[in-house]
């Protein structure tokens, strides 16, 4: 049975019914009028409910002292952490775009058109090297058509009658970024593994130095599997702070932190861990840009909640107790 339609009023009216604290009406009914009700309650209400009291009453009552402000304070708290997460994503992604061309390019120097041949890629599953080839074209297509007339991409296109590939790349999504990294030749993917594991050692202070790259190719492609999950959750707005890196078949993604020297804790797919996959790609600058302004979202958080919600907050996120300490550790 659908739910009925209910006012801002109405709606402020039930939050304080199921045990919900409002200081200030006034300003609590101007959020929900900006933000979505189902977003803001629904999507964030769970570390507040009184499980034992809701499952009596069937219905959603919260814990003594719940305020508007503490729900708002960690939807908000989401929000921020995805746009910071979604900054450095977004710059491992262009890192990852870089080096695949290059590498790829370099090994055809040549050819035009060379990733739309069937043998430049791995023959172990033709059907899904098929598949990649016509997404490809698909792209090229869309940017070079000349029905338009404009754009950069028609114009090298139609000046140079070729696009390589560190031209389209850039137009790629990461989940097709990720495809075409998949179907290379394993001799490629090493170099590219072997260009990211090089700028890495320069960036940062615990890189493990002594790798066998063979033996890590598919912890690098889950790695940046986990990163397209996270920038998917990021992209769509979706609650981050609890996310767990999973498949498409719904199962955790598993990787290590095989670049790294020191002791890590083991992957869980959490906040902490796309951290460190995050560092990998990051200048020692990044990630230390990074780490102030998670930290400053999480000391504001904590003044804002209650310190057994805050901690509740932090064990979701899969963060360490001593998180500060443990992350300041990988620069």
């Amino acid at each position: 049975m659908a739910k009925p339609f209910q006012t801002h009023n109405q709606q402020l009216k039930m939050l304080r019914n199921r045990n919900i604290l409002i200081s200030n009406g006034s300003k609590a009914k101007a959020i929900l009028i900006r933000e979505n009700y189902y977003q803001l309650i629904n999507g964030y209400k769970h570390i507040f409910l009184d499980l034992v009291e809701s499952k009596k009453r069937q219905d959603d009552y919260y814990k003594n002292g719940t305020t508007f402000e503490q729900i708002y304070a960690l939807y908000e708290f989401d929000r921020n952490l995805r746009n910071i997460l979604m900054k450095y994503i977004l710059m491992t992604e262009n890192s990852i775009k870089s080096k695949l061309a290059y590498q790829f390019s370099s090994e055809h120097p040549k050819e035009a058109f060379s990733y739309f041949n069937i043998n430049n890629y791995r023959d172990t599953n033709h059907q899904q090297t098929t598949s990649l080839i016509a997404a490809l074209s698909s792209v090229t297509k869309q940017n070079t058509d000349s029905i338009t007339k404009s754009g950069p991409f028609y114009h090298y296109f139609n000046e140079h009658k070729e696009l390589p590939l560190w031209v389209l790349i850039t137009k790629l999504t990461l989940g097709q970024t990720c495809n075409l990294f998949y179907n290379l030749k394993e001799p490629t993917q090493i170099e590219i593994l072997r260009s990211v594991l090089h700028e890495f050692k320069n960036n940062c202070n615990v890189a493990a130095t002594k790798i066998t790259l063979h033996n890590y190719l598919n912890d690098f492609m889950s790695a940046i599997n986990c990163i397209k999950a996270f920038r998917n959750v990021c992209a769509h707005e979706d609650r981050l702070y609890d996310y767990y890196a999973k498949n498409k078949n719904g199962r955790p993604i598993q990787t290590s932190f095989f670049y790294i020297s020191i002791t890590t804790p083991a992957f869980q797919g959490g906040i902490f861990d796309i951290i460190l996959l995050l560092r990998l790609f990051l200048t020692k600058r990044d990630y230390k840009q990074l780490l102030r302004r998670l930290f400053d979202e999480l000391n504001n958080l904590e003044t804002a909640l209650p310190s057994n919600l805050f901690s509740e907050v932090t064990r979701k996120m899969k963060l360490p107790k001593n998180w500060t300490s443990e992350l300041n550790k990988f620069i």
